[in-house]
């Protein structure tokens, strides 16, 4: 019996760090569902134009920065109103060295909404994780979970799944 719960034990620890830090998604998964695709949803909003939920409609990740060793996420929203435009940027260590599964170690983080004259409607902290969930030679698939920001606009939650083109620099 000893013998059976030892083999037992080291088969789940096989399974089970085999498994760890793999996200195990793929290009084709975003597609065949959407709604693995990351969104921005409104928690708690001080104004009732502001949608319950968007999307972020340009991003890339780009392999150099303005930091050195650094790469970075930039993102926004499209729109005309000022409750559209939506922008996340990211500074994290070089996506080239990262590992798939591994959070992103990230040094600066700004998510705003640029168009509102009200200057309080930016944060720079979050709550949450953003692990790199996939890469390949021209994309990253970057995981959200549960990323939580508040400004004075509200509290917002980005969940899901991003596909971005991996760039060599910003013009």
């Amino acid at each position: 019996m000893r013998r059976f719960l030892a083999i037992v034990a080291i088969l789940s620890a096989a399974l089970l760090a085999s498994s760890c830090g793999k996200e195990n998604i793929s290009p084709e998964d975003l597609i065949k569902d959407s709604s693995k695709v990351a969104k921005i949803t409104a928690i708690s909003k001080t104004i009732e134009e502001i949608p319950n939920e968007a999307a972020l409609r340009d991003f890339a990740v780009y392999r150099k920065s303005d930091k050195e060793g650094e790469s970075w996420f930039l993102a926004w929203g499209e729109g005309k109103m000022y409750y559209d435009c939506v922008s996340l940027s990211i500074y994290f260590d070089s996506v080239d060295e990262m590992k798939v599964g591994k959070p992103l170690s990230i040094s600066r983080f700004w998510f705003s909404f640029v168009a509102s004259s009200d200057s309080r409607a930016s944060t720079e902290t979050f709550n949450g994780k953003i692990t790199l969930a996939s890469k390949g030679q021209d994309y990253v698939i970057l995981h959200f979970n549960k990323v939580r920001c508040s400004c004075s606009m509200g509290v917002f939650l980005i969940a899901g799944y991003l596909q971005c083109p991996l760039r060599e620099e910003y013009n």
